[in-house]
């Protein structure tokens, strides 16, 4: 389980950091599709790092 959920946590941080890049590189700050953008792949990195963060600190696997 913390393999997979390791996966998890690094695809939506990856995909999350490449479409921010993607959003704020190629899009005119403050139209709707900006903003929609922030929001999906912010959140997308936001789980990512959130995922990644309770794997380190609250993983019980890792103790033995």
């Amino acid at each position: 389980m913390f393999l997979l959920f390791m996966l998890f946590g690094l695809i939506f941080l990856i995909s999350g950091g490449i479409g921010l890049f993607y959003t704020n590189t190629n899009l005119v700050a403050w139209s709707t599709m900006w903003v929609f953008g922030n929001l999906t792949f912010g959140t997308f990195a936001l789980f990512g790092v959130l995922i990644l963060f309770f794997l380190a600190f609250f993983n019980a696997e890792l103790d033995r």
